[in-house]
């Protein structure tokens, strides 16, 4: 069963103009509900997306969405994976130079969408490959963005911008699975 409203609770901007371009022509209603949920530091996106889905549903009472997303850099056998956010904020894109020039510079961006209808936890994952460039390009700012080059595009997403990334982007992947999980399942 599908609520009459479907709440995305986030305090990231970026992320609210992402989910709201998903859902504006959705004919679902929805709203973006700007809460500040604790992240546990985990590598898993399916461990941290739990807890976060878990502490969203008991703070706000109704069914919601959440939503993280993640860097794997094969050169560093995955890493930051779900830490991406705190490992970007430290040190930015100091995260090219730690890829040697003899290595692959091949990386997957990953997000993992939750749904919590009251009841049940439903996972909703996307994901994009590509390349890490060797340095910060572009004006979007949105995290990783600045150095993450999907295949298919010689930009990164922060060159490629908002819209403009949408046609690679893992998040609209995801999104796009709650959103066909959401028509499939309307009483």
């Amino acid at each position: 069963m599908i609520p009459e409203k479907i709440y995305f609770l986030t305090s990231n901007s970026f992320k609210a103009e992402e989910f709201e371009s998903a859902f504006k022509y959705s004919g679902f209603d929805y709203e973006i509900v700007l809460e500040n949920i604790q992240e546990i530091m985990h590598f898993e996106l399916e461990v941290i997306v739990k807890d976060k889905l878990l502490k969203a549903y008991k703070a706000f009472g109704n069914p919601c969405v959440v939503e993280h997303g993640a860097i794997h850099i094969d050169a560093l056998n995955g890493l930051p994976g779900g830490i991406s956010k705190v490992v970007w904020d430290t040190i930015n894109e100091k995260i090219c130079s730690l890829i040697q020039p003899t290595e692959s510079r091949n990386a997957t961006a990953k997000t993992l969408v939750g749904y919590c209808d009251g009841k049940n936890l439903h996972f909703f994952p996307g994901e994009t490959k590509g390349t890490i460039s060797d340095k910060a390009r572009g004006i979007r700012k949105f995290q990783w963005d600045p150095i993450f080059i999907p295949n298919g595009s010689i930009q990164t997403y922060g060159e490629l911008g908002f819209p403009g990334k949408e046609k690679f982007s893992q998040a609209t992947k995801a999104w796009k699975l709650l959103l066909q999980y959401l028509e499939k399942n309307k009483i």
